[in-house]
């Protein structure tokens, strides 16, 4: 049996800023003779790993994001910084800073969490429901009659989590199930 639905993204509300003024932070900064340059990571490209040229006044590195990279994790360029006179150049420092995806999210060691809405009924009589992962590719989960006994319930998925930097170990996927009851417009 081949799901109907595929789930995305279980909440695409947007809330307004209540702020005017809302001032981007910087994406670097000079300390000293280094450059400091923060850049935003998604999810999926940290999963796919990627390559991307990061721009910082004159300068211009590619940026090579292995699979597994953590967020805050550094990569150092020695010598792409300043270069005052009488001073020995300084480094760009590429800080990791991972955007959550929509749907998801990372735990510790690579272990990855999603929450699924399941209403009453497939709670206790069981079904299939479609989910995307950061990969691209679909999963199929097939729950099984009464299979979901409480909300809350997590299905633990193995090693379908993002890959561990070192590439040793894969983490594991866990499905949080919420149930919701449409009659009385409650979500448990």
């Amino acid at each position: 049996m081949f799901c109907k639905y595929i789930l995305y993204n279980s909440d695409t509300t947007v809330t307004p800023k209540r702020q005017a003024y809302v001032y981007p932070k910087p994406q670097w900064v000079v300390q000293k003779n280094d450059i400091v340059y923060v850049m935003d990571v998604s999810l999926r490209n940290l999963y796919h790993g990627k390559k991307t040229t990061v721009v910082t006044r004159d300068i211009s590195v590619e940026v090579d994001l292995v699979k597994g990279m953590a967020d805050g994790q550094r990569v150092t360029f020695a010598g792409k910084g300043l270069s005052i006179p009488g001073q020995a150049p300084g480094d760009l420092i590429v800080i990791i800073n991972r955007v959550d995806y929509p749907f998801y999210k990372q735990l510790s060691a690579g272990n990855l969490q999603c929450e699924v809405e399941v209403d009453h009924k497939m709670a206790q009589s069981g079904g299939d429901i479609c989910i995307r992962h950061p990969s691209g590719n679909i999963i199929n989960l097939e729950l099984l009659p009464g299979e979901i006994p409480s909300p809350g319930y997590q299905k633990v998925l193995s090693k379908m989590g993002q890959m561990s930097s070192d590439k040793t170990k894969t983490g594991d996927l866990y499905v949080k199930f919420t149930i919701y009851f449409p009659h009385a417009n409650i979500t448990i």
